[in-house]
């Protein structure tokens, strides 16, 4: 960029890095990208829909390493708004994310899938079971490193089947479990919406926390 340039009062493009995310932004971008898999949802068209093989690898991966060759997953991330300057933190997230999200076989914003997963409403002792275990639970909450996450996620999505889940919550919840500082928070809620399953009607969204009394 010329001194002229800057002169006019014309900034240089910002660094994707240093533009805040917005929640809703977010979630959005991960719902997008998910509707441009294939067979495709919503309408997309056929040109703009990923490669099927992509799919394929992004579904068969072992390990988010398997997939960092991969441009769906570096669509994501930078549809995201992430950058180079942070990408060593950012991109093994963002392929855990897009491996487990390539399973996911239909979207309920309304349902979380650790709702989905958890005992069904009503249920008393255990009776009916829950689709995931809680052994199976401890294990998904305990999982601390990508490879470690992206197993536990993919039984659990398997585990669903076709039942339609929140795909845009679901990648907000993996980009957020291996976050130093917001990782605590989503086993947390994730665990709570496991167990709030069995006292919410399908379908319902959760309650707003009420403030602490006074």
């Amino acid at each position: 960029m010329s001194e002229g340039d800057v002169g006019a009062g014309r900034r240089p493009p910002a660094d994707p890095d240093e533009i805040p995310v917005i929640a809703r932004d977010r979630r959005w971008k991960i719902r997008r990208w998910w509707e441009r898999l294939p067979p495709g949802h919503h309408g997309i068209e056929a040109w703009r829909l990923f490669d099927r093989g992509a799919l394929a690898r992004l579904r068969r991966a072992s390990t988010p390493l398997d997939v960092l060759d991969e441009e769906v997953v570096f669509q994501l991330h930078h549809g995201l708004g992430y950058g180079r300057r942070h990408a060593a933190d950012t991109l093994v997230p963002v392929a855990v994310a897009a491996c487990v999200l390539a399973r996911v076989a239909a979207d309920n914003p309304a349902r979380s899938l650790a709702a989905v997963l958890g005992p069904p409403y009503g249920s008393r002792d255990g009776e009916p079971p829950p689709l995931l275990s809680a052994l199976r639970l401890k294990r998904l909450t305990a999982a601390r490193d990508p490879d470690d996450l992206l197993r536990q996620m993919r039984r659990a999505v398997d585990l669903a089947d076709d039942r339609p889940v929140d795909v845009a919550g679901l990648g907000e919840t993996i980009l957020d479990w291996l976050h130093p500082e917001r990782g605590d928070r989503a086993r947390a809620t994730f665990a709570f919406e496991y167990h709030a399953a069995a006292h919410r009607p399908p379908g319902r969204a959760p309650e707003p926390a009420s403030p602490p009394a006074a």
